[in-house]
């Protein structure tokens, strides 16, 4: 198992895209930080830099990935991945570009940034991420639930487009909700996006998402886990457990992570 892993990371064709996407993530983070703290004049970016950067690479990163999740994820998933031997052990090509792609962000800029950022360093969501990361690092072995990749890296990120935009006005960025106060119509680009973000996440993520770990991705998981090692291709018992556990664990999660972003300001604040 762990030579598998290794063997996935050393490959030139997956380290590539991997750390060319992970690098591209934190310069445009040192840049952004750069030119909110030193270029653009006082204001609620210059107090927080790092968030604000953070939210501006995550926008057009989430907006990709939901696209391309939503344009190659099908329920009824077309052949050859119609078998729950497929789902689990056929590279998806889209698929595994999009693991390699979170992957990359992840180890290289998401997590290293929630834990240097103070108002991005939350418990639940730096342990999310570093669980996202997990999952992501297990699906280059070779292949491994790849098909469920667009699914879980893209189409879920739908509520992310209008998180990175609710975000930034949360009652913990004072800067920024003061500076709202003062806009008219950045009020209400955040009410629609609020709207938006609530609609998405409750559809998307608390209800699509632990509706699909439970009726395909855990069945596939048992089906496969019957088979004669030899039907498993190799593949450890342990690593095809991996992300139904965590799909299982996720999804317990995604009404108390949703709640604390979706209500209105002032309650959130309580």
């Amino acid at each position: 198992m762990a030579r598998g892993l290794l063997l996935a990371f050393v490959e030139d064709n997956e380290l590539g895209l991997l750390l060319s996407t992970g690098i591209a993530c934190a310069a445009a983070q040192c840049v952004l930080w750069l030119l909110f703290t030193f270029a653009l004049g006082d204001g609620p970016w210059r107090r927080e830099p790092g968030f604000t950067a953070h939210q501006v690479v995550c926008f057009p990163l989430m907006i990709y990935l939901t696209y391309v999740g939503l344009s190659h994820f099908h329920f009824a998933a077309p052949a050859p991945f119609n078998t729950p031997v497929s789902r689990v052990f056929e590279p998806h090509p889209v698929g595994t570009v999009m693991t390699k792609i979170v992957l990359g962000e992840l180890l290289l800029w998401d997590i290293p940034t929630g834990l240097l950022v103070k108002s991005l360093r939350e418990p639940l969501m730096v342990a999310h991420h570093v669980g996202m990361a997990l999952t992501a690092a297990i699906g280059l072995y070779p292949g491994l639930n790849s098909y469920y990749a667009l699914f879980f890296y893209g189409v879920i990120e739908l509520s992310g487009i209008f998180l990175s935009v609710v975000d930034v006005f949360h009652p913990k960025h004072p800067a920024w909700c003061a500076y709202l106060e003062r806009a008219p119509a950045l009020r209400a680009l955040n009410d629609a996006a609020r709207l938006a973000f609530v609609a998405a996440y409750f559809s998307v993520r608390a209800a699509l998402f632990p509706y699909v770990v439970a009726t395909q991705v855990l069945p596939d998981a048992y089906a496969v886990l019957q088979l004669p090692e030899a039907e498993r291709r190799g593949v450890h018992p342990a690593l095809i457990c991996v992300i139904p556990v965590f799909g299982v664990l996720f999804s317990l999660g995604s009404w108390r992570a949703g709640g604390d972003r979706s209500v209105p300001g002032e309650l959130s604040a309580e």
